[in-house]
């Protein structure tokens, strides 16, 4: 004869616990299934994006001989920039869509905007340095592969992102100069001529 379930005590208690935890296992299994979309969706966009801006470097060397490799010097340095710009963005969105899967991100963003707030009264310097790099690209101060002198920093730019550049010098020192840091550019690539073609 088998034992009714009201004869012990912790049965009841144990079977809604296990009910309970059935439950949230298929919520779990649903979510991370969502998850596994958005990650898929997050990778499939990165590639686009990287794919594009590798398609627009190339068009940026097809042409005239004699302007082509202007052209394509600040192709290449602006599809770092949106490779890089890109990629964060990919990040954030799908690290916060994944997030609203698991939990209510209500609360979580509002938390977010006021710190977001304490940060960029701290975090003047970055701004600016953010807002010089779109200066630099924008107005073609310099571009990666042109020989540079910033302030006493001299030497071949290797890499132009948003918050500074990086620049080797002749003795093979490499030097990371904030680009919001009001130093004079000088571009010695272009000091005996001109280029006439952006």
């Amino acid at each position: 004869m088998i034992p009714h379930v009201a004869s012990f005590p912790l049965a009841a208690p144990l079977l809604a616990r296990g009910v309970n935890w059935q439950l949230d296992l298929d919520l779990l299994l649903r979510g991370a299934g969502k998850a596994v979309i958005v990650l898929v969706v997050a990778y499939l966009a990165r590639w686009a994006l990287h794919r594009l801006s590798r398609r627009f470097a190339l068009r940026a060397q097809v042409g005239d001989p004699a302007t082509v490799g202007a052209r394509a010097q600040r192709a290449a340095t602006l599809a770092q920039l949106v490779n890089e710009v890109g990629l964060i963005v990919i990040v954030i969105v799908a690290g916060l869509l994944i997030l609203d899967i698991f939990i209510n991100i209500g609360p979580l963003l509002a938390g977010a905007g006021v710190l977001g707030l304490a940060a960029s009264l701290g975090g003047q310097a970055l701004m600016k340095d953010i807002v010089s790099g779109f200066v630099i690209v924008f107005e073609d101060q310099y571009v990666v592969g042109e020989r540079v002198r910033l302030g006493d920093v001299e030497g071949t730019v290797q890499q132009l992102t948003l918050r500074s550049t990086v620049i080797r010098a002749d003795d093979g020192t490499l030097h990371f100069v904030p680009n919001g840091n009001g130093t004079p550019v000088a571009n010695l690539s272009r000091r005996n001529a001109g280029r006439t073609a952006r």
